[in-house]
Formats: C-alpha cells, sequence, structure tokens
C-alpha cells in the first residue's frame, strides 16, 4: 500500500493529469491513486473480469468518479492521450502462457516504441519493470529499491520524443 501511495504521487503530478495504468488487473493503482493524489486515473486490461472487479473496487471506496477502467488491449488505446503512464509488470500474464496472447518480449518491445513516441514531459512511472528498457529520450528522475522484497520504483520523463525531433528537422 505504502509503495502504490508513492507510485501515485510521482505519476500524479497535478489536479488535471490524467493517469494510464497499464495492465491494470484489479485497479489497485488507480483505487489508491485516486484515495491519495488528484487527477484521472484510467486502467486498461485486457481480462474482463478484472476489469469488472476493479470497477467495482472503485465504486465501493468512492472513488469511481476519477477512475475508469478498460477492457482493451493496452496497444489499443492511444497513450498520447494521457499525461502519466504507470507499469507494474503489465505482461506478466504471458510469461505464465495465458490464452494466445504475444509473447512478453513481444509486448515489451512493442510498448518501448510506443513510449519511444511520446509527448515530451511525459511521465511514466515504473514498479517491477514493464519487461523491456526504457527508450534513450526518458531521463530517470526518481529510483528506489523498496521493501522487503526490493523491487523497483522509478520515476521517468521524455525529455523529447522521436516524433517531435522529427517534426523539427
Amino acid at each position: 500500500m505504502s509503495v502504490a501511495v508513492r507510485a501515485a504521487g510521482l505519476v500524479c503530478a497535478t489536479k488535471h493529469t490524467r493517469v494510464l495504468d497499464v495492465g491494470s488487473g484489479i485497479g489497485k493503482m488507480c483505487a489508491i491513486g485516486a484515495l491519495s493524489a488528484a487527477g484521472t486515473w484510467v486502467g486498461v486490461e485486457q481480462h474482463g473480469s478484472l476489469v469488472n472487479t476493479a470497477t467495482e473496487l472503485a465504486r465501493l471506496l468512492g472513488v469511481a468518479d476519477r477512475t475508469h477502467f478498460l477492457h482493451a488491449d493496452a496497444f489499443a488505446v492511444d497513450w498520447n492521450e494521457y499525461d502519466a503512464l504507470y507499469f507494474y509488470n503489465p505482461f506478466e500474464l504471458t510469461v505464465f502462457g495465458e490464452g494466445s496472447l504475444p509473447s512478453q518480449s513481444i509486448q515489451a518491445a512493442h510498448a518501448q516504441q510506443r513510449l519511444a513516441a511520446l509527448p515530451n514531459c511525459t511521465r511514466v512511472v515504473t514498479f517491477h519493470g514493464f519487461g523491456g528498457v526504457m527508450p534513450a529520450t526518458f531521463d530517470l528522475l526518481y529510483h528506489e529499491r523498496t521493501a522487503p522484497l526490493g523491487l523497483s520504483l522509478a520515476l521517468w520523463i521524455q525529455r523529447t520524443s522521436r516524433a517531435s525531433t522529427s517534426a523539427t528537422a
């Protein structure tokens, strides 16, 4: 819980921030984020039963007005509509052979491409990573190892996206 509160503070900079939780699962981060930080929290999850649980959790906690959950593939959502993204090992289920999902390495590579194209100043918080390497266009502004498992919590800021570089060239 304390890590989620810290992550929420890192990812959600202002009350106008729109946060996308990629692979939101049961909506824990969105719910804790809405309870502890301003902004709008949107979770995208490809498993319908988890989306239903997340929606009910937000309703029970009284934060349904600032949390929304999409039953969709994360790559079907336009990440450019958000000011910040949160990743907590979002492609983990592919490791366990769930259905016909692309492999974790393919999804991580696709995520790297999507991240590299995000606008300047986009915030990305990772907890236990996302399965890939952050693009070189991101600066690491904060990092800690969390207790008791020593998992990595990091804040990255997009400084120059490839899209904006090619637009100015």
